[in-house]
């Protein structure tokens, strides 16, 4: 397990899986196993794999709250978004202040066309955590509403994160 983190860490993909295959091998009962081949998974863009791997390791862990919430991001990536809400609902029910999966919601609900739904997941994530995905998502929500108070929030956000600015980091 240490082995694969490295190697992921290092984006040695397949030596990675190489790696998990042997420990499953040792002991197939560790969810952690599973949850990093979610990891590499997902990094080559095999969603249905890392689905996959997720569910077995959350079979194995089912309170892994790391496993449930990307398991809804999944979910979020195809547009499943009733499983992908039930997932992040899931997550914040074992910990009611985990922002980002409220962050999360809010996006379901805007991509639904929801606004008023995203504008309350959003500001719930922000109580949370002041961080600037939330923060420039929320900016987004209100900008035909109230675009001043809209370009404040995004000059907040991208002053906590300026990452942002950069078109691979948004991709990423």
């Amino acid at each position: 397990s240490l082995l694969a983190e490295a190697q992921i860490a290092n984006k040695l993909y397949e030596n990675a899986l190489n790696s998990i295959k042997e420990g499953k091998n040792i002991d197939p009962n560790m969810s952690e196993l599973y949850f990093s081949e979610s990891s590499i998974f997902l990094k080559q863009n095999k969603i249905k794999n890392a689905q996959n791997s997720l569910k077995k390791g959350l079979i194995l862990k089912p309170d892994n709250i790391n496993g449930i919430f990307q398991l809804g991001n999944l979910y979020l990536m195809e547009k499943k978004f009733k499983k992908s809400l039930n997932s992040f609902n899931k997550a914040i029910n074992i910990k009611p202040t985990f922002w980002q999966a409220f962050n999360n919601k809010g996006l379901i609900f805007f991509e639904l066309n929801n606004i008023p739904s995203a504008i309350r997941n959003f500001k719930k994530a922000i109580e949370i955590e002041s961080n600037a995905e939330p923060l420039l998502a929320l900016a987004v929500c209100i900008q035909n509403e109230n675009f001043k108070e809209a370009i404040l929030l995004a000059k907040k956000a991208l002053s906590k994160d300026p990452n942002y600015v950069d078109n691979e980091y948004r991709k990423e």
